[in-house]
């Protein structure tokens, strides 16, 4: 919404853009309903806007964070770092965990939007594809769909592109990384 709303105000912005990277939408699956995203649904217009800018743009959705998943394993390794960060983010996952489990039955609890940070810190911790990309904007059972066309190969001009593949070893050490360069601090 915010940034749809600066290139409206502002459209030169768009040219000083290098690329939006977001985490929203989904190429396969939906949360909010069964094809949209929370972050698209809730405001389609501004997304629409987002995702026709001619600025690069990288779709990290639920087809990739599902991906993420907090595996026990992971959970280890957080805790073994033993600081206060790291007991807050494995507080938090043992919470995610549980309602994950209870809601959409996810054996560990997937994380969403540290995938769209982890792709701009190491664009090799997933695998991405350049498709073409629209927000359906007018669908009675589809608004705030995420609308990837697979069918072919993308237009020369195609600007948006998704990711499709994490590569979880680089993703969770990344994460596991943060958590130990950030030491002993209070949270």
């Amino acid at each position: 919404t915010n940034i749809a709303m600066a290139v409206r105000k502002e459209p030169r912005i768009a040219e000083r853009v290098k690329e939006v990277v977001l985490m929203g939408g989904g190429y396969h699956v939906g949360n909010w309903s069964a094809v949209a995203e929370f972050n698209i649904k809730i405001d389609p217009e501004a997304a629409h806007i987002v995702f026709n800018e001619k600025w690069p743009l990288t779709m990290v959705g639920l087809d990739l964070t599902h991906q993420a998943l907090a595996t026990p394993e992971v959970c280890a390794r957080i805790a073994a770092i033993q600081t206060g960060p790291a007991r807050f983010v494995g507080e938090l996952l043992e919470f995610f965990g549980k309602m994950y489990q209870q809601a959409q039955g996810f054996s560990a609890p997937p994380v969403h939007d540290p995938c769209a940070v982890a792709y701009v810190i190491d664009p090799e911790v997933m695998t991405v594809r350049k498709v073409p990309v629209d927000i359906e904007l007018t669908g009675t059972l589809t608004l705030g769909m995420t609308v990837a066309d697979f069918r072919a190969a993308p237009p020369p001009d195609c600007h948006t592109q998704v990711a499709v593949k994490l590569d979880q070893d680089k993703f969770w050490g990344l994460v596991v990384d943060a958590l130990e360069r950030i030491g002993d601090v209070k949270v």
